[in-house]
């Protein structure tokens, strides 16, 4: 992993699911629930996928994630 973007994150009752965007090509969802110590339940998604249940202003956030993920990546 040379770097990752906070997409989202979702409050939920018992869990707080956050979306990450790995480089340029994945992002994960990491599901943290609150007060237990149970490890984190983490999905990694296609890009391509989950950019096709996203709406106008989600494809926004992500294309700015990319475009700084890009140039994180070209400067290493």
């Amino acid at each position: 992993m040379k770097t990752a973007y906070i997409l989202g994150w979702t409050p939920e009752q018992g869990e707080d699911i956050y979306r990450v965007l790995i480089n340029t090509d994945t992002v994960c969802a990491i599901e943290l629930e609150h007060g237990h110590d149970k490890p984190a339940a983490i999905e990694t998604i296609q890009l391509k996928e989950y950019e096709r249940q996203l709406s106008k202003t989600g494809r926004i956030k992500l294309a700015v994630a990319l475009d700084l993920a890009e140039k994180d990546i070209a400067n290493v």
